[in-house]
């Protein structure tokens, strides 16, 4: 038995604004930025100095903008400092956006899948539903987390709860019609997952400070090279 989930990433196009564009389509492949509640900025001028007094919004929007090269020249190794400084405030999409860069190895960001999840969990406990979509597909292709098909029910099955699913929950769940056991596991753990994030703050799940450029090494403390 095995559930092939696909996670991608495509920019918005959004400009200055901090408000999130995000859908899932038939793949599924998830389409998320860097956003929040919303907020905008008249220019690039105000926005920098929104991030510059430590507002997370605008850092995030800040860190998209130079991601993207769009009203000030791209600048990978700012933008990704700009998402992690967000992220590490609690801001969801940003620990989202973080996870969506090490999920694929983008903008100068190592592919590191096991990282990736830890701030896809962040982001789940920030409240971005394509972060539980997200999650449940690692756990489900065991890509940077255990396969656990239980598990990724679990997952899959919060975030259709929170309007980020596209069917994938009804198909793996359709999958296991025969496996009573670990479909009781999924509906048990779901419930036991919405507490856990409930009871923690986002930055709480986040792995210590480390170079985007290099794999971290949870077991070690440590970056170690690709």
């Amino acid at each position: 038995m095995f559930l092939a989930l696909v996670l991608g990433l495509a920019p918005s196009g959004r400009g200055l604004s901090a408000e999130p564009t995000s859908s899932v389509d038939a793949a599924p492949k998830l389409l998320s930025t860097a956003g929040g509640k919303a907020e905008t900025w008249a220019d690039v001028r105000e926005l920098e100095a929104a991030a510059a007094k430590g507002n997370p919004r605008a850092e995030a929007a800040l860190g998209e903008v130079l991601l993207n090269g769009e009203g000030l020249p791209r600048d990978d190794s700012r933008g990704v400092a700009l998402l992690e400084k967000a992220a590490r405030a609690g801001h969801g999409p940003a620990a989202f956006r973080l996870g969506m860069l090490l999920s694929r190895g983008e903008n100068g960001v190592v592919r590191d899948p096991a990282r990736a999840v830890a701030y896809f969990r962040a982001a789940a406990a920030a409240g971005e539903a394509e972060a539980f979509f997200n999650l449940g597909a690692a756990h489900a292709n065991g890509r940077g987390a255990k396969r656990d098909l239980g598990e990724a029910l679990a997952w899959l099955t919060v975030a259709k709860r929170r309007g980020a699913d596209n069917g994938t929950e009804a198909s793996l769940r359709n999958q296991l019609r025969n496996s009573p056991t670990i479909l009781t596991k999924g509906e048990r753990r779901a419930s036991e997952i919405e507490a856990e994030l409930k009871a923690a703050s986002p930055s709480s799940f986040l792995p210590p400070a480390a170079p985007f450029d290099e794999v971290y090494d949870p077991l070690r403390g440590a970056v170690r090279a690709p």
